[in-house]
């Protein structure tokens, strides 16, 4: 099956029968097309060097977001190899998936500590949650979709807040934050 993307945001089926990792299963020519995908409460940045976040591997009978920067055709390649999906361990405080996400890419946070969580909030409302790996993450932030679900999440415009959970302790973190909008990936670098 050929699947075309176009500039922006493509939503697109895996058709294949076997989970396949990212890198393996999109041809090259395609990964230097996509700026990233987006999945549910997951998402994989292209690093130029390889995918960061927390989507490493693409499923059958699940729909991604591709991000395009140019069109482009493409086939998915069969998987050759045994794919690992990461496993998320759940948060601490829990929050509800919405159809509108956005995930923001933190490379460093001041004072962290591999097993440390960091929260993303409108407000006093838990939006995201990702645990600290050592490696840059993906901290989901869930906007208000209109449902009982995400009554008080964060609306387009918006700038979320993060904080740190460490030993116990909730920190405010600061940093250059963009406003939240709908299927968008945001590198924010660090976090103090």
């Amino acid at each position: 099956q050929s699947y075309s993307l176009n500039v922006g945001n493509n939503l697109i089926s895996y058709p294949l029968s076997e989970c396949g990792a990212i890198g393996e299963v999109i041809p090259q020519d395609a990964q230097d097309c996509i700026s990233g995908i987006i999945g549910e409460d997951k998402s994989a940045l292209n690093l130029g060097f390889g995918w960061g976040g927390s989507l490493q591997t693409l499923c059958p009978n699940e729909g991604y977001w591709f991000v395009s920067e140019c069109d482009i055709n493409f086939t998915f390649i069969e998987p050759t190899s045994l794919a690992r999906q990461q496993v998320l361990n759940p948060s601490p405080y829990p929050y509800n998936q919405s159809s509108q996400q956005a995930f923001y890419y933190i490379e460093s946070v001041e004072n962290i500590k591999i097993g440390d969580w960091i929260f993303s909030y409108n407000g006093e409302t838990v939006i995201g949650a990702r645990e600290w790996t050592g490696e840059i993450i993906d901290v989901p932030a869930m906007g208000d979709d209109g449902s009982d679900f995400t009554k008080g999440y964060i609306q387009t415009g918006s700038i979320p807040t993060f904080k740190l959970l460490s030993g116990g302790n909730l920190t405010n973190l600061v940093g250059d934050i963009p406003a939240f909008a709908n299927n968008q990936l945001y590198m924010v670098g660090s976090l103090s």
